[in-house]
């Protein structure tokens, strides 16, 4: 996930993400990776995000 954006991303894996309850923020201008387990699997549940200020995009790219 990249925040191609000025303002700070949080991201939860699950629903319902807020500035107060997330997984991960993610800086303007920043990525993550989701993280892989050791026997390869990923998360492949929701993920829902939101910014601290509303501008710029999110870009995912979904691998299986």
């Amino acid at each position: 996930m990249f925040n191609d954006s000025t303002a700070n991303l949080f991201l939860k894996l699950g629903a319902t993400a807020s500035t107060t309850v997330f997984t991960v923020k993610i800086a303007a201008g920043g990525y993550w990776e989701m993280p892989v387990t050791p026997s390869g699997q990923c998360y492949g549940g929701t993920v829902d995000g939101i910014w601290d200020a509303a501008n710029g995009s999110a870009r995912l790219t979904e691998l299986f």
